[in-house]
């Protein structure tokens, strides 16, 4: 539906009057933790059937709310991709809602637009209402962002008509009753839009709102656009140092992951990241700051948006090898013989001589060869070297 408030800008927002009763099933109690990842005393919930506003809802719909409930958390948080998972939850969320169009949409960390998950039943010149930046305004301006609540049109104050969303836009495409809710993270981002449509007045019911409404933390982590570093930061390890490149390579933060001066924006080892994350497969390198090394690695995150690319470094000990070693075995996996080496470094053909010899002995490598594709699969490659020949 077109967005509405339950509240005008002098007082609070509504608290929500219905709770899903779960009646001590342990059926219904694990599909509730589930829904809230919470262990919050069941004690707080309570039936709902005479405080609704619709006519008394069979103890059926109260079931059929959990269940969709719970299975709308399991598919929001598996491993399929982003779209597969949002039309999955769509289908879901319809035994609920019987809706006539419904879309998902996430936002864009960096521009504020829509970028759409999953839609059915809307048409483009509708979509590109619910997209558009009037709409956004709309929805700050009734707080809608804010609260993180859904609305229908008639939980609007005053005439759902005086709404031009409603007005001019749904109202004219055939739909007479929604909602809309703004997704929230647990940490409390706003990453997406869920918007459903009824040509039927009756839906969605109280009880159905409620339900969406304890939704609003799993979906909103669903259309996080930020989502494949959360993944990151469980596979890299929590406290590892990250920073996510959008499609242009500005940097932006990833939950869960700390940063690093060496991370920043313009920082030489980012310029050395972007250059190999337009390889679009995974890459490595060794990193010094003054005497500290890193092996940083470049991910690519295929079909994320915003994020395209994923820097992480980790601090490590270069082992048995100096930095002119490290030097001199990068210039040779770049395929440079010694007198070129020699000519990069300012040193004598003699010297690199000399170095190749000790990184053989120190690698245990036959040849040269087998120590440069050593470098490459064990990461021993520096990022940048310092070269004199121009």
């Amino acid at each position: 539906m077109a967005p509405g408030s339950e509240h005008n800008g002098e007082s609070s927002p509504a608290k929500p009057s219905v709770f899903l009763p779960i009646y001590g099933n342990p059926w219904l109690i694990s599909c509730f933790c589930l829904v809230t990842k919470t262990l919050i005393p069941l004690v707080v919930l309570r039936a709902s059937v005479g405080r609704c506003h619709d006519s008394p809802m069979p103890a059926a719909q109260f079931d059929t709310a959990v269940r969709v409930m719970g299975t709308v958390s399991a598919i929001a948080s598996g491993g399929d991709p982003v779209n597969e998972r949002g039309r999955a939850v769509l289908a879901e969320l319809k035994k609920l809602i019987p809706f006539e169009a419904a879309e998902i949409c996430s936002i864009n960390p960096l521009t504020g637009a829509s970028v759409q998950i999953a839609a059915e039943g809307y048409s483009d010149q509708v979509l590109g209402q619910l997209h558009s930046s009037d709409f956004h305004d709309l929805m700050d301006l009734l707080g809608i962002k804010e609260t993180g609540r859904p609305v229908r049109m008639k939980d609007l104050p005053g005439d759902p008509l005086d709404n031009w969303a409603v007005a001019d836009v749904l109202y004219p495409a055939g739909y007479a009753e929604g909602l809309t809710m703004c997704l929230r993270t647990p940490d409390g981002r706003v990453t997406g839009v869920i918007n459903l449509s009824t040509v039927s007045t009756s839906h969605p019911s109280d009880i159905a709102r409620d339900a969406v409404a304890n939704l609003c933390g799993t979906l909103g982590n669903l259309a996080d656009p930020l989502q494949s570093g959360r993944w990151l930061a469980l596979i890299l390890g929590a406290g590892s140092m990250a920073v996510g490149l959008d499609g242009a390579g500005c940097a932006i933060r990833l939950p869960g992951l700390t940063g690093h001066k060496l991370l920043t924006e313009g920082t030489d080892l980012l310029e050395v990241a972007k250059g190999a994350a337009v390889h679009n497969s995974w890459g490595s390198f060794l990193w010094a700051d003054d005497d500290d090394w890193f092996r940083v690695r470049v991910v690519p995150c295929r079909g994320e948006q915003p994020i395209m690319t994923v820097v992480s470094m980790d601090a490590i000990e270069i082992g048995p090898l100096s930095r002119r070693e490290l030097e001199v075995l990068t210039l040779a996996a770049e395929g440079l013989s010694n007198q070129e080496i020699g000519n990069a470094l300012v040193i004598s053909n003699r010297t690199v001589a000399s170095h190749v010899e000790h990184i053989l002995d120190k690698l245990s490598a036959p040849n040269r060869a087998a120590a440069a594709a050593y470098a490459l699969r064990e990461g021993f490659i520096m990022g940048r070297v310092t070269r004199y020949d121009g």
